[in-house]
């Protein structure tokens, strides 16, 4: 017997507790997904973290659906929120059916696990904790372990020094930790406002310890949400604190920031100014990715191009500044901006259904306000009310993972019970549970768990085999596991793809290329799946033109270079303004020996961004290959002017030295010679060469000097070195 919000007592049967147990203690686990990591696994700070929240998700499920279907009082609670999140749920499946590639929008990928598979059990998650944390003990308890896990994150931060993980600690990465961290402090925000004795210390030290990382951490767009939130909530406590002195003063601080603003636009205060033309400088690559987000909903504008697939948008209207001074990334899967993430993946009816989730929560949370009797608690709905804003805000910089995920929807579910009409519940009737229906359940499930989270692990794990092994044997062996998963199989095959683009590079042995040939031909046969069923993605494209190119030196068969050509062409038409496929099918082009057509592809890389140095580098050494030394040596100087480093290379200094040489350019040789002395003081050859220069040139000393070195370095070139010198003044 437990009792109910009315004081009645209500029957729970010894099945409803044990599955309320699970429910129960299953909530809890799940809230420690942000601690777990594994390094076994490809994307460990991603892939093991999703796959645990989604078995756990499952297990409580099971427990659920037998719970609501024995006692209809846990049947899923239907209110505005409940209808509004369904909604974007729905939109959410309908745009990965229309969107351009249904598989990647439901299974996502090692690197994210965002898909509709994630989002079903993050709707299911929400529909459990609606539905069965029906006192506000319940809650207190749910936020006070999310706060644990808060704290267990920052103590690992504050004691470790993992370079790995770049500042996140278990998350892996700054901004995620920050988005993540917004929650569990304002967790402990809401209940050292509202509660009293030892909730209040553990809150209160809570708070400290988690402070104590965000705001020493790089994350600047978490932290001004955080400050920005600490201030709503203190003008919200204001205004809704029925007293008329405060709300005035609410009223004044308003018009005082307004007023502010005002003058600032107008006259632009030199430290404002100032800092604004920082913030838009570091902001250049994300202004530039946005330009792509908005390009792309403005070609889908109604349903997007569907969940997970902005890597179309972004390389269909590539920006070829992005190689420079747009922030030198070049390939890009989120706009890092909630709101263009939205419109790309899902249009204008998925944002506008994603919107609806806050204002509904919003407004649900501000109607219940004025109802508060003690004035302390008014900071549970307003403090949600503003941590849903500020999580808004964050989002507008960055995008969601499982752990910010997990938390959104956990809020969701919060604030359902909070806005829900509580009204005392009848009687209910129990009634066991249809052993055939349960048995369907738990196969379901138990199906569930293996194809959906088991197998992608296992197929994982190989992944990293495959991409770790030595032996190309391993890699024959590893790879085919890798694809015995639908989510793995493009991270799979791209992988094993670059390794074998690679593999040309090292030393095979004659007892190896058999082997290698099979691998080769596996990879190039996965790699045109990939292609086909990304039709609209220049990636695959771009990476099986490499791999054919790859594949032509390897074994020397010109219908290699036959396909590649086809498929880079491909890939151009897919990515207009990417230089990569100008550079590929260049170097295609020059292996068939038109050397006509692979200046005019290089030359059109330059066009697309002068200021990439690669261009006119692969543009010189084509002119070199073609004996246009003249036209080489200018885009050798213009190399100069977009800081690419060729000069650290010896071998890229040789190829310089021997177009320099062919113009008989003793001035610019000298000091080629010399760069390659400090990257080889050893070569005899290049001290002789200097020599000779500077013979040249009539620094005869210089000379000499030079020529000393090459005796030093071999004495067997002794007599010649006294011939040579015997020839100067």
């Amino acid at each position: 017997m437990v009792q109910d919000k009315e004081g009645k007592f209500v029957f729970q049967s010894s099945p409803e507790r044990a599955y309320l147990f699970i429910i129960r203690w299953g909530t809890y686990l799940v809230l420690f997904t942000p601690l777990i990591i594994n390094t076994k696994f490809f994307f460990p700070f991603v892939a093991p973290k999703t796959v645990f929240f989604q078995i756990i998700v499952e297990i409580i499920l099971i427990a659920y659906l037998f719970l609501a279907i024995s006692n209809k009082r846990y049947l899923p609670r239907i209110n505005a929120l409940t209808i509004a999140l369904t909604l974007f749920l729905g939109i959410f499946i309908l745009t990965s059916l229309t969107g351009v590639n249904l598989g990647r929008s439901f299974w996502s990928t090692n690197e994210r696990m965002t898909g509709i598979w994630t989002m079903l059990h993050l709707f299911a998650l929400f529909i459990i904790l609606s539905s069965c944390f029906k006192e506000k003990k319940d809650w207190e308890r749910v936020l006070g372990v999310a706060v644990i896990v808060g704290v267990l994150l920052s103590l690992y931060i504050l004691k470790g020094d993992e370079i790995s993980t770049r500042g996140g600690g278990t998350i892996g990465n700054t901004s995620f930790m920050a988005a993540y961290l917004l929650f569990d402090i304002f967790f402990a925000l809401i209940l050292f406002l509202t509660k009293r004795g030892v909730w209040q210390i553990f809150s209160g030290i809570s708070l400290a310890i988690m402070l104590s990382v965000l705001l020493t951490s790089s994350a600047r767009g978490a932290t001004a949400a955080f400050w920005g939130g600490l201030f709503l909530l203190g003008l919200g406590y204001l205004i809704f604190s029925q007293k008329k002195v405060l709300q005035r003063l609410a009223l004044g601080i308003v018009l005082v920031l307004v007023i502010f603003g005002i003058i600032s636009a107008i006259f632009q205060p030199l430290f404002i100014k100032d800092r604004t033309e920082i913030v838009l400088r570091e902001m250049e690559s994300r202004f530039a990715v946005w330009e792509k987000g908005w390009k792309g909903f403005l070609e889908r504008p109604i349903l997007g191009w569907g969940p997970e697939n902005f890597n179309v948008v972004f390389l269909k209207f590539f920006n070829p500044c992005m190689f420079t001074s747009c922030g030198g990334e070049i390939w890009f899967d989120r706009t890092h901006n909630i709101v263009f993430d939205t419109l790309v993946n899902s249009g204008l009816v998925g944002f506008l259904s994603y919107l609806a989730i806050f204002g509904i929560a919003i407004y649900g949370l501000l109607r219940i306000i004025p109802k508060i009797v003690e004035r302390r608690n008014i900071f549970i709905p307003l403090g949600m009310a503003v941590l849903l804003i500020v999580y808004f805000f964050q989002n507008l910089f960055v995008f969601d993972m499982i752990n910010t995920y997990l938390m959104f929807f956990l809020c969701l579910a919060f604030i359902a019970f909070l806005i829900q009409k509580q009204t005392a519940e009848k009687e209910i009737r129990l009634r066991s549970v249809n052993p055939v229906l349960g048995s369907i359940i738990v196969i379901v499930m138990v199906s569930c768990l293996w194809l959906g989270n088991i197998k992608p692990m296992i197929a994982n794990r190989n992944i990293i085999k495959t991409v770790a092994a030595q032996e190309v044997e391993q890699t024959l062996d590893t790879f085919p596991k890798s694809l015995d998963s639908w989510m793995n199989k493009y991270e799979a095959r791209e992988h094993f793809t670059q390794k074998m683009t690679k593999s040309v590079y090292q030393s095979i042995s004659e007892e190896k290329r058999e082997a290698f040939q099979k691998a080769f031909d596996l990879a190039e046969i996965e790699a045109e799946r990939s292609m086909e069923e990304n039709s609209l993605d220049f990636r695959p494209t771009l990476f099986l033109g490499e791999l054919y190119v790859s594949s032509y030196r390897f074994s020397g068969q010109e219908e290699k270079l036959v396909r590649a050509e086809e498929v880079l062409e491909r890939a151009i038409q897919l990515s207009p303004t990417n230089q990569q496929g100008y550079w590929y099918l260049a170097e295609t082009k020059i292996a068939q020996g038109k050397i006509e057509e692979t200046i005019n592809l290089l030359q059109k890389a330059v066009e697309l961004e002068p200021g990439l140095g690669n261009s006119h580098w692969y543009l010189a050494m084509t002119y070199r290959i073609a004996g246009q030394y003249q036209l080489a040596k200018e885009e050798i100087m213009a190399i100069a002017e977009t800081g690419f480093n060729w000069q650290g290379n010896l071998e890229n200094l040789k190829k310089v030295i021997d177009i320099y040489l062919a113009l008989g350019d003793d001035a610019g040789l000298v000091s080629f010679y010399l760069k390659a002395i400090e990257l080889n003081p050893d070569d005899a050859q290049i001290w002789a060469s200097l020599a000779a220069s500077y013979a040249n040139l009539g620094d005869y000393e210089k000379a000499k000097e030079a020529a000393q070195h090459v005796a030093e370095i071999d004495p067997e070139l002794q007599s010649k070195i006294e011939e040579f010198l015997k020839t100067l003044p």
